[in-house]
């Protein structure tokens, strides 16, 4: 496989300069068919192989800050919620954005947690990958696995049946703060018969941590670069291809561990976790993939049939020491918190696809989901008998939902210059939960005498898609979408309440509760539903064969939001509630340019006013509060300059990312959130990260790049309050970036 000697665009557009000092025309897929980006309806962006490799992107969360519109709230790996046009959420069944790789829908519902992970999407390694696209708006009319923000598809290199090809990566870095970091990457494919090939991906990364867990009286070290990560991931997949038709099978799995929390206690203790005890925290998050994809080709048409299945468990523990001794004013040894979640989640998709090139283009297909949530909360390890031999509060909550649904799109050109496209979508679902409490907080007792719960609930949906372009020629056009998509309505983890002071956990949470209007029977049992319209006007506009501009301004009505409500810092449970409405408007803007034969400027930009439309008592908030995890403006430059030689070539690039401060909890931002335990503050700093490589491409199969990541040492926070159990008012559990990062790459492709 030999690289090609393309230049770096911007990372969100995906366009390099043709040999001929123009810009080559980006192919994608997001309407299950081969389109140019130019001729495609809608705002996309879309991310090439090449350019993830030249980027050295490791992980999906190294390119979202790319991405206009595109925002995320991360723990760290494996811990990061994605956003799209302000449609945030940190709770729910469901996210609001959709992820896919290949034909396979990759988000499971919620495992109930209090942490990041409840809503985490995989965080799979993005070595051998042909294409990202990131689509923006409600989807649900060309995918089974709906969105209401938007769906992001990871695309990977297919199995290659004509010829045998591979690659090996070797990484080397070093963190500031924390230590040495390598990556293995490698990628093998070869033809087995006659028409059938089987690639092999893999990867290996060990990459330093930089927070310290220390002693909190004498300032002694019990471990350093705690926030370490150990990944191993494999993906396998066979191709077999006949006349007209294909069956390809495919197997991905990824381990991923650490040692300890990706978080300061801060402020003041900067890189450190100072603690009472020497006490692990460590995680780990394993999942499996199987994927099965059968296609075949009619005549006029195409017909796609894919069956996935995902098998994720993560185990995440945590020191809650400091919080018992603040409700039971000491401690003789640790005491922990301990979360478990079983992922199962099995899906199938059957589409078919018009392949004619006339008028008339449409698309039909169903879609199944049956997914499983089961997930354990214990604090009970460290407890002394006098509190409860069955510790503070355990739960173990089982949660099922299936789904059915039909969708279409149909487009039909009227003329050269002007197309219709309609869409609609029906859902049906059904969802339970059967969950069991017990410990201290519930019933002072065992598990034999839980207190239990089973319910359930079933809703149907119908979305829509409405869409007129008018093409002022192949690379330009304007167009119009109004779109819709849902989520299903749920429930919540048991809240302890009771109004014994002496009950200390459960005594603050029934007092949150009230101060809320919560304190009613079955107040905080369940939540809706909730859905976005989305109103969009968009352009794609190629202003000469050296500049395209691209953009879309939308505007997004949100019903009935799902958002958390944090009870209190002391009570250790959030619960889920439907906060009215809300809205987000604002626009983005992609524009990518040849300077020069040998220069590519490329620069995207985007705007989003998410804010709520209704006061919601019970939830302490008011119209005009904003959305969290939203910035308000977001901004990347890239530059790419390549110099020919005689035996390769040499290349340069930078690559600016600016992100707006945000929000760590709906409301404003000068807001008091200390009785939720965080006392940092409710605004999350704006920032800028610089990357930087220089490297060569040899003629004869090889790269060399030597890399600055976070150049100017820039401090990002993600999140101050990624609590499994109790946010303290003492500090926060702060999550930050990776500091400045030297390193040097190699690639030999054979």
């Amino acid at each position: 496989m030999h690289f090609k000697k393309t230049l770096m665009a911007a990372s969100f557009m995906a366009l390099a300069p043709a040999a001929s000092f123009g810009l080559e025309e980006v192919y994608v897929t997001a309407t299950k068919r081969s389109t140019t980006l130019q001729d495609t309806s809608m705002s996309i962006s879309a991310i090439t192989g090449d350019q993830i490799a030249r980027t050295g992107a490791a992980d999906f969360t190294d390119l979202a800050t790319q991405v206009p519109s595109l925002s995320m709230r991360s723990a760290g790996p494996g811990r990061t919620k994605l956003n799209i046009r302000g449609i945030s959420a940190a709770t729910g069944v469901a996210p609001t954005v959709s992820f896919y790789i290949d034909e396979m829908p990759i988000q499971t519902i919620s495992s109930g947690s209090s942490t990041s992970f409840q809503q985490t999407i995989i965080d799979p390694k993005l070595y051998d990958l042909a294409r990202i696209e990131v689509l923006r708006g409600p989807q649900g009319t060309l995918y089974g696995s709906s969105s209401m923000g938007g769906t992001v598809r990871l695309i990977t290199a297919q199995p290659n049946v004509e010829e045998q090809e591979g690659s090996i990566n070797l990484d080397v870095s070093d963190t500031k703060e924390g230590g040495v970091n390598w990556v293995t990457n490698a990628m093998f494919n070869a033809p087995i018969v006659d028409g059938g090939a089987l690639r092999i991906v893999g990867s290996y990364t060990d990459r330093e941590g930089f927070h310290d867990r220390v002693n909190r009286n004498t300032g002694e070290v019990y471990d350093e670069n705690v926030n370490n990560e150990d990944a191993k991931a494999l993906r396998v997949t066979y191709r077999q291809e006949w006349e007209n038709t294909y069956i390809q099978p495919s197997v991905f799995w990824q381990n991923l561990e650490m040692d300890g929390k990706p978080n300061y206690y801060g402020p003041g203790n900067e890189f450190k976790q100072p603690a009472l005890f020497d006490a692990p925290e460590p995680y780990e998050d394993e999942f499996t993939m199987m994927n099965l994809t059968i296609g075949h080709s009619f005549e006029g048409m195409d017909l796609l049939a894919s069956v996935s299945n995902i098998d994720r468990e993560m185990d995440n523990i945590e020191d809650i020491t400091d919080a018992q001794v603040a409700i039971f004013e000491s401690a003789s040894e640790a005491l922990f918190a301990d979360e478990n979640a079983k992922l199962d989640d099995t899906t199938a998709e059957i589409r078919l696809t018009s392949s004619n090139n006339e008028n008339f283009h449409w698309l039909i297909g169903g879609f199944y989901k049956d997914s499983e949530a089961d997930a354990g909360y214990r604090m009970q390890r460290g407890f002394p008998a006098e509190i409860n031999m069955y510790g503070l509060a355990n739960t173990q909550d089982l949660r099922e939902y299936e789904e059915y649904a039909a969708f279409t799109e149909l487009t039909y050109d009227f003329g050269d210059s002007f197309s219709v496209t309609v869409g609609g979508r029906y859902v049906d679902y059904e969802y339970s939960q059967n969950k069991e409490d017990w410990g201290w907080a519930f019933n002072e007792a065992g598990r034999d005498t839980a207190n239990t719960t089973s319910r359930s609930l079933s809703d149907n949906d119908v979305q829509g898609k409405l869409t007129g372009t008018w093409h002022a020629s192949e690379t330009s056009q304007l167009y119009a979408t109004v779109s819709n998509g849902s989520r299903p309505g749920g429930f919540n983890r048991t809240v302890p309440r009771s109004d014994d002071p002496a009950q200390s956990v459960a005594y603050a949470c029934d007092q949150g509760l009230r101060a809320l209007g919560l304190d009613g029977d079955g107040a905080t049992d369940s939540f809706d539903g909730d859905e976005v319209i989305n109103y969009e006007f968009g352009w794609k506009a190629e202003l000469s064969d050296r500049l395209r501009i691209n953009g879309a301004l939308y505007y997004m009505e949100w019903d009935d939001i799902q958002q958390v409500i944090t009870i209190s810092g002391e009570c250790g449970v959030d619960v889920t509630s439907n906060l009215g409405s809300a809205e987000s408007q604002g626009g983005e803007l992609e524009m990518v340019a040849a300077i020069t034969e040998n220069f590519t400027m490329s620069f995207g930009a985007s705007y989003t006013d998410a804010e709520l439309q209704d006061d919601v008592p019970t939830a302490g908030v008011e119209a005009g509060d904003k959305l969290p995890d939203v910035p308000e403006w977001s901004a990347n430059l890239s530059l790419d300059f390549t110099h020919p030689m005689e035996q390769g070539e040499m290349f340069a690039i930078a690559n600016y990312n600016y992100v707006d401060e945000t929000l760590e909890f709906v409301g404003d931002g000068g807001d008091d959130v200390s009785d939720f335990g965080v006392i940092s503050g409710n605004t999350k700093p704006d920032y800028g990260i610089l990357d930087l490589r220089l490297g060569y491409t040899s003629n004869a199969n090889w790269e060399w790049v030597v890399y600055v990541e976070n150049a100017t040492d820039e401090e990002a926070v993600y999140s101050y309050s990624d609590a499994l159990a109790f946010n303290l008012p003492s500090y926060d559990r702060t999550v930050i970036n990776r500091p400045r990062t030297i390193g040097t790459s190699f690639t030999y492709n054979f």
